[in-house]
């Protein structure tokens, strides 16, 4: 029904093409009405070439932000059920390792790798995570979040099974935060001294292929810069 509605504009230019070349054939109608029918169907072509028009502008004009971005606070759990290989970057990580320990675990009993970088909890690299947040003169806070992350870590990587779980340090914050697992990917995009809530966006290799690598390859990068633990 809805492309029939779509197609309305064809249907009326046929219809009416039809009745005149009817009428036209049988004589039954003068000059000024075959005008008149003739100008009626420009009418319909014209008002069906601008709908498409329109439509096309639509579907060409960038998406709005809302439809890219979520919120990285309001947003699902990522699925990690099934995952063979699971990599996470991020500055503490303390909330998502948490969120995520059973998942984590599960990968490693069926013989899964885990990879996972995090800020050094004994560095200078401290200092800076505190400048970039809203207690510049705290930099005690985030080695007292990193700490239990690196616990449960290490609490993990007993886990029985054929597993490997690496964990490797950063002498730097990173500029996102991501997870990586079953082909696709997210990203928290830190903000530099915000209270508030933080974007984020969900990328997957087919339908984002371009992006999906690209983050990807940070990835690589970052884990090859950072320091085994």
């Amino acid at each position: 029904m809805v492309r029939l509605w779509q197609s309305l504009d064809l249907i009326a230019t046929l219809a009416v093409s039809l009745v005149v070349g009817t009428l036209g054939m049988l004589d039954l109608a003068g000059g000024p009405i075959l005008s008149g029918a003739t100008l009626a169907t420009l009418g319909v072509l014209a008002a069906g070439t601008l709908h498409t028009r329109l439509q096309m502008s639509a579907l060409i004009e960038p998406p709005p932000a809302d439809r890219l971005l979520h919120c990285a606070d309001a947003g699902p759990l990522a699925d990690l059920a099934g995952a063979g290989e699971i990599d996470i970057v991020g500055v503490t990580l303390n909330r998502t390792v948490r969120n995520h320990a059973a998942a984590l675990a599960q990968c490693l009993r069926r013989g899964g790798t885990v990879r996972i970088a995090v800020i050094d909890p004994h560095g200078p690299v401290l200092d800076e995570a505190a400048r970039r947040s809203t207690t510049p003169d705290a930099a005690e806070i985030f080695a007292h979040r990193v700490r239990p992350t690196l616990d449960l870590l290490a609490e993990l990587a007993a886990t029985p099974g054929r597993g490997r779980l690496e964990v490797r340090l950063l002498d730097f914050v990173p500029a996102f935060g991501l997870l990586s697992a079953n082909g696709s990917l997210r990203v928290d995009l830190y903000s530099h001294a915000l209270s508030g809530t933080e974007p984020a966006l969900t990328l997957h290799a087919r339908r984002d292929h371009t992006w999906y690598q690209h983050f990807r390859g940070e990835f690589e990068q970052i884990w090859a810069a950072a320091r085994p633990r």
